[in-house]
């Protein structure tokens, strides 16, 4: 397999420039995970990794080595697209092997190559049938499957899953984060789909506006984001904002006053803070509990239950809107009065620049990576 490098990576189209500058280091065996809106230039990065787009300035290197002008054949990356792009008359396995058959490789060996992908993928009960016949999860796993049979030194995914239906998605997640255990590759992905970004990555790279705002673990973006743009985008209802006032600021951390009065000392590094100065309070769903003491009274517009969790959307006497994760036997209707409780402890401050205050503590979990692949001997 191989690592990735890139150094001042910049993209324009004419006078537009969509990728402004980008450095980021992908380690052997790592995957990797680009994620943001549409339109952030996590495509473009992607394909100018492939070769299929133009480097504007900058530098990539796979393993050391400059490929700026390299083909994208010579690269040693194979790449899954968003639409299958299977070909209809040809067998699974034909379509699988197509790629290899350019090459001029051996037909026993590339039908070699084949089943053993096929094997890995569990498709080799369907070898002899056409694209027309397999359902999306099975037509997304022949596109990996001709990916995997080139042995390439980098994957690459751009939107995989897109097509999928929820419990396929879900499915595929599984068969993918498997996949990446099984071959020890490098992966790097483009999504939008921030859960998919959580569930697969070992680093998560999110992009706005063609710069990278954090990259990082999947739990060090969500219990440490460095912005309010990453922290709304990492997490699932995202998080919840609220405007508030610093009224003291000391070694201890920064005191602020909430909607409606109460106050909540937050453990953040203050320095930088000043009493009177407008910031954003920033707490997760999952920090937010229904309770007859809460700091904060709001009513309940909507009831979301999911079973084994019931989200509350509620609203404050200024407008602004929270949601609460409660219990799934939560008896909260709507148009309950409620009073929610803050934990300052899982609190998050952003300035007036909307950039995080250092919080006082690491999370225990947030530097935890999965376990290294054990490499090829």
């Amino acid at each position: 397999m191989a690592s990735l490098t890139l150094r001042k990576i910049h993209k324009s189209y004419g006078e537009v420039e969509v990728i402004k500058g980008v450095d980021l280091d992908i380690d052997d065996r790592e995957f990797c995970v680009f994620v943001g809106p549409s339109g952030c230039g996590k495509s473009t990065l992607l394909r100018m990794i492939a070769g299929l787009e133009e480097i504007t300035s900058g530098d990539l290197l796979i393993d050391g080595e400059r490929v700026n002008e390299v083909p994208p054949a010579e690269r040693g990356l194979a790449m899954v697209f968003q639409s299958y792009a299977l070909y209809p008359h040809m067998t699974v396995r034909d379509n699988m092997a197509f790629a290899l058959r350019l090459a001029g490789v051996p037909r026993e060996e590339r039908y070699g190559k084949v089943a053993a992908a096929a094997k890995v993928l569990q498709l080799d009960q369907l070898l002899d049938r056409k694209p027309r016949e397999l359902s999306g999860g099975q037509r997304q796993r022949v596109a990996i499957g001709r990916a995997i049979v080139r042995n390439p030194k980098v994957f690459l995914f751009d939107e995989p899953l897109s097509n999928l239906d929820a419990a396929l998605r879900v499915q595929m997640r599984i068969e993918l984060a498997r996949l990446h255990e099984t071959l020890n590759a490098t992966m790097v992905y483009v999504t939008h789909d921030q859960v998919e970004a959580m569930t697969l990555a070992d680093k998560i790279v999110v992009l706005e506006g063609g710069v990278i705002e954090q990259a990082g673990t999947p739990l060090e973006l969500y219990h440490h984001p460095r912005s309010l743009f990453v922290a709304g985008f990492i997490g699932s209802p995202r998080m919840n904002f609220l405007p508030v006032t610093v009224t003291a600021a000391g070694d201890g951390g920064a005191t602020v006053s909430l909607p409606g009065g109460e106050t909540v000392a937050v453990p953040v590094r203050a320095g930088g803070l000043r009493p009177g100065e407008k910031v954003t309070l920033g707490v997760r769903p999952e920090h937010l509990q229904p309770a007859a003491a809460g700091q904060l009274e709001a009513e309940v517009l909507v009831v979301e239950r999911l079973g084994g969790e019931t989200f509350l959307y509620a609203q404050l006497p200024g407008g602004q809107m929270l949601v609460v994760q409660a219990d799934g036997e939560n008896p909260t209707r709507v148009h309950d009065r409620i009073r929610v409780a803050v934990d300052p402890i899982t609190c998050h401050l952003f300035d007036a620049k909307g950039l995080a205050v250092e919080r006082a503590q690491r999370h225990p979990l947030a530097d935890m990576r999965r376990p290294t692949a054990r490499k090829a001997s």
